[in-house]
């Protein structure tokens, strides 16, 4: 039985994305978006740094329209990576598997697409 999962964050880009491709020929497109998390008004924001990773159309999307710090919103799936390092330790991390991408605020007005689900 299949777990039901889905999540929703906004927040900016961390980084211009990185597009590969597989051994298959499919586009996978990986950025990271920050997200403030606020305890009380007037503190310091805590920052999460959290991994996005896209595929084919939307990879091919996301690749030439997602630059640092542009403000956006993420739909999609969690998944965990686990790995062990070369020191011997084992790692994990969670990410999101976009599957919707928006673009909270434009930078130019040939920008301003919608937004684009995965087909």
């Amino acid at each position: 039985m299949q777990n039901y999962q889905n999540v929703t964050i906004e927040g900016r880009a961390t980084h211009d994305p990185v597009l590969k491709q597989t051994k298959t020929g499919k586009n996978v497109c990986t950025f990271s978006v920050a997200m403030n998390h606020y305890s009380k008004e007037g503190d310091e924001p805590r920052v999460s740094f959290i991994a996005v990773e896209t595929w084919e159309k939307l990879a091919d999307y996301c690749s030439s329209n997602v630059t640092k710090g542009r403000r956006i919103m993420v739909a999609g799936t969690l998944r965990q990576e686990r790995w062990e390092g070369q020191d011997g330790k084992n790692h994990s991390r969670i990410k999101i598997v976009g599957k919707e991408v928006r673009f909270i605020e434009t930078v130019k007005k040939n920008d301003a697409e919608p937004q684009r689900k995965a087909s």
